[in-house]
């Protein structure tokens, strides 16, 4: 039976954890190796049109990335606050909290749209490349109107997450992604349309889902319900708690996004299709982060409410849970990926021109390093969602300000020096910055655990 919030709250604070992770994050899971499923065939159905337009969906989704992350950032650290006030019990500051938050994603959204005009002076500002700026720019329009819905969504599926309802946040979200694969494949093969069509099969999927959230975000007997008359309720303490908490996120996940979007121009020089080879590895690559990420984002919330409710060596034991969990199936996932990674990379390298066996050696060389550090970004992710779980969100803003600005672009720099081939250069980057930042969010995790 579906737990209501009082009775789920008192199940976080109280049962099981390994069961607890398992039982909230399996459905997280299981929907993210969906997403990453779905993203592949995306992918590959863009590989069909071309390698210079899977190449330009690749680096334009990295800039949509940089705006979508200020959302998500301001969702991630206001929801710390609301699940800290939900497992303390305060139904009215969860309340507060919540719509506050509602109102500023409301300011970015308009902020957000207001870029659409400007969108070919920004693509040239950041220096992209010619050939991507005349195929993109349209896509990157309507992907812009898409971030907008997407705020909403993912408000929605944090919301269900913090109550322990990820299995209704997995159906939904299936059965919205087979939505876009069927319009993307529709718009594709049936009607021969170019990347246009994918992003207006992601607006299309986007609205429905929206319309769906909504609805389920105005529940009268919810403490997370969105209440117009707490919208407008202008709170200063509260819009600068949630702002003051949730920037640091924002900037560290938009850094992230835009340090991807440099590397991608620094690998430009090794040639366009390099920077397809690197996305469709990293898509593959992600199945198996996205399938542990599944059981940490449980945990986070987990984290948030514990510590709200004071129960520190329970948050103790959750980190440690987590870990043993993540590392888990993360070795599952990788061991799975070893399996199918030639069928996989075959299709990605295939086209409307035929088979590209250049393509492909380049998508494998970038493969086999980028999947040794999963395990590594297992660790990393089991060490962030405990600290974005305690609001340490500046001490993550550090580190993945470290893992972009240090550990990836100067490698990068410093690794053309001595491999010529692009790939293989790519590669060893990804597996030194995936594995050294393992390291360093381990010691620190270690660190503020004993000051607990």
């Amino acid at each position: 039976m579906r737990m209501t919030e009082e009775e789920f709250r008192q199940y976080s604070l109280t049962g099981n954890l390994y069961r607890l992770i398992l039982q909230v994050g399996t459905p997280l899971a299981i929907f993210a190796v969906f997403n990453g499923l779905f993203s592949i065939l995306d992918t590959m159905m863009a590989s069909h049109l071309g390698t210079v337009s899977v190449s330009t969906v690749a680096y334009l989704n990295q800039l949509q990335m940089i705006l979508n992350a200020v959302g998500s950032g301001l969702i991630t650290g206001s929801m710390i606050l609301i699940n800290k006030a939900y497992g303390a019990g305060d139904r009215e500051k969860a309340g507060i909290l919540m719509n506050t938050l509602v109102r500023l994603l409301g300011i970015l959204s308009l902020i957000t749209l207001a870029l659409i005009p400007f969108v070919p002076q920004l693509l040239l500002i950041i220096a992209t490349p010619e050939e991507f700026i005349a195929e993109g720019t349209q896509y990157f329009r309507i992907m812009l109107v898409s971030t907008v819905f997407n705020f909403l969504i993912l408000l929605y599926i944090n919301i269900e997450k913090s109550r322990g309802r990820t299995k209704r946040i997995m159906a939904i979200n299936i059965a919205t992604m087979i939505l876009k694969l069927l319009l993307t494949a529709f718009f594709i093969y049936v009607l021969e349309k170019g990347i246009l069509y994918i992003a207006l099969a992601t607006l299309i999927t986007y609205m429905v889902f929206t319309l769906f959230a909504v609805t389920h975000m105005t529940s009268k007997d919810s403490i997370f319900r969105i209440r117009p008359s707490l919208i407008f309720h202008r709170s200063k303490e509260y819009t600068r708690c949630l702002i003051g908490l949730s920037y640091p996120v924002a900037i560290e996940d938009s850094a992230f996004s835009l340090g991807k979007t440099v590397v991608n121009s620094i690998a430009a020089s090794y040639g366009s299709d390099i920077i397809g080879a690197l996305g469709i590895s990293n898509n593959i690559c992600g199945l198996a982060t996205k399938f542990e990420n599944g059981f940490s984002d449980a945990s986070s919330s987990i984290i948030s409410q514990n510590y709200g409710a004071g129960l520190k060596s329970r948050v103790i034991k959750a980190y440690k849970a987590n870990i043993v969990i993540t590392l888990a199936a993360s070795l599952i996932a990788m061991i799975i990926l070893f399996i199918i990674k030639n069928p996989l990379i075959t299709l990605f390298a295939t086209s409307r021109t035929g088979f590209d066996a250049f393509f492909m050696q380049q998508i494998e060389r970038i493969f086999i390093f980028d999947v040794t550090s999963c395990l590594s970004l297992a660790l990393n992710g089991a060490g962030m969602d405990f600290l974005l779980g305690l609001g340490k969100t500046r001490i993550t803003l550090i580190i993945n300000f470290l893992r972009i600005f240090v550990l990836r672009i100067p490698v990068l720099l410093a690794l053309q020096q001595f491999i010529s081939d692009g790939a293989t250069a790519l590669g060893v980057m990804m597996m030194i910055s995936n594995s050294g930042i393992a390291i360093i969010t381990t010691i620190i995790c270690v660190r503020v655990g004993r000051k607990l």
